[in-house]
């Protein structure tokens, strides 16, 4: 059975990716208009252009003097069609807007990465955006001021509109990078007050500037220190409208992307299809905006379209009111969330992500909060934590996890000895069961119930062989019976893994998994899923240019140049 869904019309450049809204770069007699004929997921996202507002220190405009900024006409425009809105505050550059959204005449210390280059963004006209500081004394203290009065707007006229925090990332070398990120002087010279004040206060550890893994450290805590007043400015000012923070990640805004997209003999939407996917595992919501409409065909609009749908962005705004639209709407696959602050060297070099790439290929997280919903949610996930990063509060956290049915893996390396006893004491006390083993790291396995924790020492892995680190992992990790289906892709085919829970029509399954194809490529290309036990193959969806053949080994998918496909199988035990 084949199956394709209808064609989503392409809007011009005022929607440029997804469900953001580019007001300003139309006229406001045609907002509702535009409004009207938006088909994608809601809510619809409107950017707040801070320099659009400001054009000079001393007026702030909110349609008083230019239409273009009546924020109250637009959001009427939207209650009128029935569009659903959400303001978005960025709280560091924004690579999409001039000056990085700045007003013009605080646009003064340019962003500087870690080698001495300028910071700078093509937007999706081909016009290259300069990034600004916000480490820059004056920009915090106008932000606030902004943020101040932009709360006594909505709340004057009535705007009841969530206002969300915006923070900007960018994939560079698989990793995560913040627009916020900066090395300029206005960052030198902030970070020399911070060190001179931990000085004066006696805090400043000896011969500190001699070692490297030290400021570095104090470098990461004075960024996310000035990172958090721009949210708590936003907090206070739009305490009304204020929703919390959500994190974007820019497809085309990485410094590497500038020489390639400023020629189109250069620039390619493969490029952007492993960032895309690197982007679902690092729990960012990815945006095509800098991305021109010629560069989003398919299999990239594809991909968009799959990934970045209305249950995967409520699941990012955690809106509980939607839950059971997320239970009930194709979602990508997660079995491991790994808890991190942001380094994932301990992760790395014990081979985990290594192995989970192998094996489960963007079916994993890299998480950097400890929001957890204690109650287990739908899918059942294996969590990794790190015990030198864990105060009272998460250890708490971690047992409450375990004692409600979790599958937990606790890195024991730095634990603090308070903790490790703790767990010991658990364990006597409640009488549980535990096997250990030595198996290049001391293991352990607890188990309580459904629940389980197993522990390990990453320091131990980090002196073996990447063979030793993946059959490691693969021993442990094959106590866990996670049922999968493995797909085998030519290069330059990528596959990601969605799933939802079985309706009423589907009782024989316990929940449906689809997997979509894309071949970004020029060439004929070739994929396969392998059968396994307790999948069934259900139908294929949005078959583009590819020929489909069951055999006796599973799946058979030949792929024409740009192809994409998806198939469902349901799922039962």
């Amino acid at each position: 059975m084949q199956l394709t869904t209808p064609e989503a019309k392409e809007y011009d450049t005022v929607f440029p990716g997804e469900n953001w809204f580019f007001f300003w770069r139309t006229s406001p007699s045609l907002w509702e208009s535009k409004l009207r004929e938006y088909q994608g997921p809601s809510p619809v996202f409107i950017p707040i252009f801070w320099g659009l507002h400001s054009e000079n220190p001393d007026q702030l405009d909110f349609g008083n003097y230019r239409p273009e900024t009546d924020l109250k006409r637009l959001f009427e425009c939207a209650k009128n069609v029935g569009k659903e809105v959400a303001f978005l505050l960025p709280l560091d550059p924004a690579p999409y807007l001039p000056n990085g959204g700045l007003p013009s005449y605080l646009a003064r210390s340019m962003v500087v990465d870690s080698k001495g280059l300028a910071v700078a963004a093509i937007d999706n006209d081909g016009r290259l955006n300069k990034l600004y500081s916000f480490f820059d004394p004056r920009v915090f203290q106008s932000f606030r001021k902004f943020c101040s009065s932009f709360g006594r707007y909505l709340s004057e006229n009535a705007i009841a509109c969530e206002v969300y925090g915006a923070q900007g990332h960018f994939i560079q070398g698989g990793k995560r990078k913040s627009f916020f990120e900066d090395h300029s002087g206005a960052f030198e010279r902030g970070f020399g007050r911070y060190l001179a004040q931990l000085k004066e206060d006696g805090e400043l550890p000896q011969n500190a500037k001699n070692e490297p893994g030290v400021m570095h450290s104090l470098t990461k805590s004075y960024s996310n220190q000035i990172q958090s007043l721009y949210a708590q400015a936003a907090s206070e000012g739009l305490s009304a409208n204020w929703s919390g923070e959500l994190n974007f990640a820019f497809l085309g805004g990485a410094t590497q992307d500038i020489f390639e997209r400023s020629s189109e003999l250069w620039e390619h939407s493969s490029n952007f299809f492993a960032p895309l996917l690197e982007m679902t595992t690092l729990n960012l919501i990815p945006s095509s905006t800098l991305l021109s409409p010629a560069m989003k065909k398919n299999p990239l609009s594809k991909a968009l379209k799959d990934i970045v749908n209305e249950a995967f962005i409520r699941s990012h705004m955690e809106n509980d009111l939607y839950e059971d639209e997320y239970l009930s709407s194709f979602n990508p696959v997660v079995f491991f969330e790994l808890f991190t602050n942001g380094n994932n060297d301990a992760y790395t070099g014990c081979g985990l992500i290594n192995f989970l790439s192998r094996q489960f290929p963007w079916a994993y997280r890299l998480r950097e909060d400890f929001n957890l919903n204690l109650e287990e949610e739908y899918g059942q996930r294996v969590r990794f934590f790190h015990g030198n990063e864990m105060g009272q509060v998460e250890f708490n956290k971690v047992l409450k996890l375990f004692m409600n049915g979790s599958r937990i893996f606790l890195d024991t390396t730095g634990l603090n000895e308070d903790f490790a006893r703790k767990l010991e004491s658990f364990v006597i006390e409640n009488n549980l069961k535990e096997e250990k083993i030595n198996y290049i790291s001391p293991v352990s396995k607890i188990q309580l119930g459904e629940g389980m924790i197993v522990t390990f020492k990453s320091e131990k892995l980090q002196e073996v062989s990447m063979i030793k680190k993946l059959n490691f992992w693969e021993t442990l990790i094959s106590y866990l019976s996670i049922r999968h289906l493995d797909v085998q892709v030519d290069e330059n085919v990528f596959f990601l893994w969605y799933s939802r829970a079985s309706n009423a029509y589907e009782l024989d399954y316990e929940e449906i998994r689809r997997v979509s194809v894309y071949n970004t490529t020029s060439y004929k290309k070739k994929a396969r899923i392998v059968g396994a036990k307790n999948f069934a193959f259900l139908k294929t969806v949005d078959q583009r240019n590819v020929e489909i053949k069951s055999t006796p080994l599973g799946i058979d998918i030949q792929m024409l140049p740009g192809a994409s496909v998806s198939l469902d199988f349901g799922f039962y035990e």
